[in-house]
């Protein structure tokens, strides 16, 4: 359990806005150093310039999560820079809004490479060296509340199915890095005052196919598109309530208790077909 966060190394991908940027700020105002990448130049230099203006310790990598190897290069900087990450945070994410059957293979390619496989590149890169460094540490995966109900219907199936996978690669971490002192937490936010409703801006060529998303201008009008009402966050409020779940070890994050019913109606019904099974056997 890593209580304490002073004087110890944060490492934060997606850092540029968002909750990454006001999670750099928390950490640095904690008094961490921290290491922060962004497939966004200045973005990532704007956050970077505001930590330095209040003597924080930064270092910052632009980069593009789908890339094992520039996972690798930010591995090397930070140990390079302070000799260790006590906080790994995978945080980079992007989303589609657009019905399961109208998904291309060009959507689901890049959702998955960035809020998938851009985790498994930030483990394959950091926790080797985190369990050959002392001491405790740890890793938080940014997921979603749709990384626990799927919202049918929403629009959101490739964006909820790499949430998913995200929670899961948590709860297995967890069990396997115990005995490390590497402690594991899975935010599953809800929505939250960010832009990854514009996360269009930064689609790569090669995910392009013509067949274009609805836009949303901002997480309000994704809400409302959803039919919900419920509250934004701000991401100052999010990364609070992230690491007060790292220094008490918790494992899931939830910023929005409004959805517990979703979740045990979900549960229920999984409870159900096994009890179904039970009597057919």
């Amino acid at each position: 359990m890593m209580k304490e966060l002073q004087g110890r190394v944060a490492v934060i991908t997606g850092a540029g806005s968002g909750i990454g940027a006001a999670l750099a700020h928390a950490c640095s105002e904690a008094g961490m150093s921290v290491v922060l990448s962004d497939v966004e130049p200045a973005a990532l230099d704007g956050v970077a310039d505001e930590i330095r203006g209040r003597a924080g310790n930064v270092e910052t990598l632009v980069l593009d999560v789908r890339d094992p190897a520039a996972l690798e290069a930010l591995a090397e900087r930070a140990y390079a820079a302070y000799g260790a990450c006590h906080l790994l945070v995978n945080n980079a994410g992007v989303i589609v809004f657009k019905p399961a059957a109208k998904l291309t293979l060009a959507d689901w390619d890049w959702v998955l490479s960035v809020n998938l496989h851009g985790v498994i590149h930030g483990i394959a890169a950091f926790v080797p060296r985190m369990r050959a460094q002392p001491g405790e540490a740890h890793i938080v995966n940014t997921a979603s509340i749709n990384g626990l109900i799927s919202m049918g219907g929403s629009g959101l199936a490739a964006y909820a199915a790499s949430k998913f996978a995200v929670v899961a690669i948590a709860e297995s971490l967890r069990v396997e890095l115990e005995r490390d002192q590497i402690g594991v937490s899975v935010v599953c936010p809800g929505g939250v005052a960010t832009r990854i409703t514009q996360s269009e801006r930064n689609r790569p060529a090669e995910f392009r196919d013509g067949s274009e998303p609805k836009p949303l201008p901002d997480m309000a009008a994704a809400v409302d598109e959803l039919g919900r009402s419920e509250r934004i966050l701000s991401p100052g409020e999010v990364a609070g309530r992230i690491l007060d779940a790292v220094r008490a070890n918790e494992l899931y994050v939830i910023t929005h208790p409004d959805y517990l019913d979703e979740v045990r109606e979900r549960h229920r019904a999984i409870e159900a077909a096994f009890e179904r099974a039970i009597s057919r056997a």
